[in-house]
């Protein structure tokens, strides 16, 4: 019988199209602030279709103050966020159980229904993950894949890649503190950055990474703080960079994200083994050596 229900998974899933496989997520948080300080409001709201708000599963005093990290949708069931939201100073992951993903909102304190909302069942981090220092990179899967029908959500499409160079202006989104110990962003902000070469980031970061990270000069007086990590560097409508984990507020002259060309196949490939289909995938070989041992034995 359990022969016979490998057998139809493996059926089904060979006819589920690429588009619709879904994909990871983590999370964790000890005060509540806003996200990009010194940021602005858009006249469009277009691109708060793929960002989401990571919180905890229930709120201590008004709903969204639970928020604690940003995230990126990277398919109908996938979030990127930073690993230091989903891990403690040893780097042991939280319970997927504890977390709490929401999107297609633009205020983070506004009243959501239970449709724009999922839980989380399952965390990934980078295996080489070293907190406030590099690979600061995670993925969530949600407990149940996202309605198309939802226009006000849509994942970022890692196939589009963004054609950039240096002075190139970019744009990244989050609900984090205005300023360090400050009060979490109600309303989604958005921040424009201009795009810069290493040696700009070098002079202010010594530990910069050319490989790992992007260095971004902020168009205006701006920069990233709490509640705003795990969230975007958007290029050309394209996923650039992410924004990673650092004590207090940055920004000022120079800020780093994470780069995304840099994790991209790490992103796929973790995507790819946390689908749906990941368990038939995996069980293929098993199910076709167990059936030659039973042809084997008639």
């Amino acid at each position: 019988m359990e022969i016979l229900t490998v057998l139809i998974g493996i059926i089904l899933c060979s006819s589920v199209s690429k588009a619709e496989l879904g994909v990871i997520g983590d999370i964790s948080d000890e005060s509540f602030e806003m996200l990009i300080s010194g940021g602005h409001k858009p006249k469009s709201n277009r691109l708060s279709r793929h960002v989401v708000s990571i919180r905890t599963q229930n709120y201590v005093r008004t709903r969204g103050d639970n928020h604690f990290c940003s995230g990126v949708l990277v398919s109908s069931r996938a979030v990127l966020t930073a690993a230091h939201c989903i891990t403690d100073r040893y780097k042991a992951s939280m319970n997927p159980r504890g977390l709490r993903v929401v999107f297609g909102n633009v205020r983070r304190l506004a009243a959501y229904e239970e449709s724009d909302t999922r839980t989380v069942d399952r965390l990934v981090v980078h295996p080489e993950y070293q907190r406030y220092k590099k690979n600061d990179v995670a993925m969530l899967r949600l407990s149940d894949r996202l309605h198309s029908s939802n226009h006000d959500v849509l994942p970022l499409l890692l196939r589009k890649t963004a054609n950039v160079s240096y002075g190139d202006v970019c744009v990244t989104v989050g609900w984090g503190q205005i300023y360090q110990h400050g009060p979490y962003a109600d309303e989604l902000l958005y921040m424009d950055v201009i795009l810069r070469p290493p040696s700009f980031c070098e002079k202010h970061f010594p530990t910069f990474l050319e490989n790992l990270f992007l260095c971004v000069e902020p168009d205006v007086e701006g920069g990233t703080c709490a509640g705003d990590m795990g969230g975007p560097l958007i290029c050309k409508g394209a996923l650039y960079g992410l924004i990673p984990g650092h004590l207090g507020c940055a920004g000022g002259k120079a800020m780093q994200f994470l780069s995304f060309p840099y994790y991209k196949d790490w992103i796929i490939s973790t995507m790819k083994s946390l689908s749906d289909c990941g368990f038939i995938e995996a069980s293929k070989s098993v199910f076709l050596t167990t059936f030659i041992l039973v042809l084997v034995n008639l």
